[in-house]
């Protein structure tokens, strides 16, 4: 009798965790599917698109770039902006400007190019034939920088301009509808001839009706001793880089 009844409560015992181990997996069952269910109903928020306000931010451009800018914008065709003479050493202006201006205009408004001339005078770009380069490049806006401080105590200004008017020239026949910039390298402190060579690149641009790009007005003074902080060996250091891009972006670039 009492091993019948040993028996009997086993079997009750069996039973007893068998069915309520049943009835817990179905409760956890039962939740995952409403958490599954609860999480497919949340819906996904879309980030609003930025809008770039292309007519201000180019409003300093000639009219004709202005019309190209936009329709870049629209289109998706890039604009073929080509920087030559320059340097392309890290941390120069001409890498300042091209991030900024993709930046404020999107990926697809310019296509930046960076050509330096490395140590080379106008003269020995003409020889080499290195600046017909440009034309295969077919720019929609060239910003050129002719070597002045290179050629500066060595070919004289006449020659300098009469160098950089062949590489105009031949620009100009390849490629009409390109708008050309131009602009002098760095400025120098308390120099005495160099100054008044790049004033005669001035008036050769104006004569020519070249765009010419003064960004000198963004640095000190010339006999300023404050211009020693901008430069290096008479290069421009990172502070003489930040003021030159500044002005090219604010040419390029409308607040």
């Amino acid at each position: 009798m009492k091993k019948l009844l040993v028996f009997l409560t086993l079997i009750l015992c069996v039973a007893v965790i068998i069915f309520g181990n049943l009835h817990w997996n179905n409760k956890i069952s039962a939740q995952g599917e409403k958490v599954t269910s609860t999480s497919k109903s949340v819906p996904l928020q879309e980030e609003p698109e930025i809008e770039i306000d292309v007519e201000k931010y180019s409003s300093n451009l000639p009219k004709n770039l202005q019309d190209k800018v936009s329709n870049a914008t629209s289109t998706g065709k890039q604009l073929k902006l080509v920087i030559f003479g320059t340097s392309d050493a890290k941390g120069a202006w001409s890498e300042q400007f091209s991030k900024e201006l993709k930046t404020t205009y999107g990926e697809n408004v310019f296509e930046v190019t960076i050509l330096s001339t490395g140590d080379k005078t106008t003269r020995d770009v003409i020889k080499d034939q290195s600046y017909e380069g440009i034309n295969e490049l077919n720019p929609d806006i060239l910003l050129f920088e002719p070597s002045m401080l290179k050629d500066n105590g060595h070919i004289g200004i006449e020659n300098t301009l009469d160098n950089i008017q062949k590489m105009v020239d031949s620009w100009l026949e390849a490629n009409k509808d390109m708008t050309l910039m131009i602009q002098p390298p760095n400025p120098l402190y308390a120099a005495t001839y160099y100054p008044i060579e790049v004033s005669q690149l001035m008036a050769y641009a104006e004569e020519n009706e070249m765009i010419y790009l003064n960004h000198w007005e963004n640095w000190p003074d010339l006999d300023d001793v404050k211009m020693k902080d901008y430069l290096t060996d008479s290069k421009a250091n990172e502070s003489g880089n930040e003021v030159w891009a500044d002005y090219l972006l604010n040419y390029f670039i409308a607040k």
